[in-house]
């Protein structure tokens, strides 16, 4: 099984996450996409960002019609960046 991983701060998830992933995942014949939202972005720090769990949401919400695409919350449980 080929599986990708696409990580990033996701604030808001948009279109041009959504077209990379969807190339990613032609392209490199993958199987299953796992996004992975940043917990605590540093490279962010001094911007405010949105909170954890409505990045999760959002990221959630813009995955759920793809059967080979998946939210992994791996790194919003995590402590530290």
């Amino acid at each position: 099984m080929r599986v990708g991983i696409l990580g990033g701060t996701f604030d808001p998830i948009h279109l041009g996450h959504l077209v990379l992933a969807q190339e990613a995942s032609w392209q490199l014949r993958l199987d299953r996409l796992l996004f992975i939202p940043a917990g605590t972005p540093w490279r962010k720090a001094g911007r405010r960002v949105s909170e954890a769990h409505h990045r999760l949401e959002m990221v959630r919400l813009a995955v759920a019609d793809r059967e080979d695409w998946a939210l992994s919350t791996v790194e919003v449980e995590r402590s530290g960046p």
